[in-house]
């Protein structure tokens, strides 16, 4: 499991923000549309960009990595 990118980046967040913090961001992104596991699958949007900051930037700003 922690060969994920995915999952080492949610786990360092939730170590320096809480996981409160995780799971607002997590709640309000998917308002805004980012998916976390697409339909039928076990990956997401948050899987897409290939580096931690990528992840911590979806996390943080809500954006689509689609939308760079």
């Amino acid at each position: 499991m922690l060969d994920s990118l995915r999952i080492r980046t949610f786990v360092k967040f939730i170590k320096e923000n809480g996981i409160e913090a995780l799971l607002n961001c997590l709640e309000r992104n998917e308002k805004k549309g980012i998916v976390y596991h697409y339909p039928g699958e076990l990956i997401g949007d948050y899987d897409i960009p290939q580096t931690e900051d990528g992840i911590l930037n979806i996390i943080l700003s809500g954006e689509s990595p689609e939308n760079k």
